[in-house]
Order: C-alpha cells, then structure tokens, then sequence
C-alpha cells in the first residue's frame, strides 16, 4: 500500500497489540480506531498520523505497519 496524505486508513488490531507503542500508551485501544475510517494527516519515516473524524480525538501516530487501507 503507498501511503500519502488523504489516505482513509484503520488500524490493524493483531499489529498494535503488544507492539512498542502499546507499551507506552494505554493498552486498551479504542474500538473507534478499528471500526472506523481515519484519515492521513503527516508522514514521517515509518509513521504516521491519523486523524479519525468519528470522535473529536486528536490525530495519533501510528507504525505504517498498523494499518491498513479502509
């Protein structure tokens, strides 16, 4: 998948449990970031932010390998 800003994503539940950063956040993920569409805000190397539109959250950086295309 080539990333680019705009892209609509969700993240991939089997990739983000127990990974690096599960570790240093809350580990209990909500449910919105797997159910709905977030959106490509910035990429950075092998990250990027995602801005998901359901809930008035702030973007959150995500490994490339954590999501998916929506």
């Amino acid at each position: 998948m080539e990333l680019k800003k705009g892209l609509m994503v969700t993240a991939i539940r089997e990739k983000l449990d127990g990974s690096l950063e599960a570790q240093g956040n809350d580990p209990r993920w909500s449910t919105y970031i797997f159910e709905t569409k977030g959106e490509v805000v910035e990429l950075r190397g092998d990250y990027v932010q995602v801005k998901f539109g359901a809930v008035p959250t702030p973007p959150i950086w995500l490994h490339k390998e954590q999501i998916q295309a929506a």
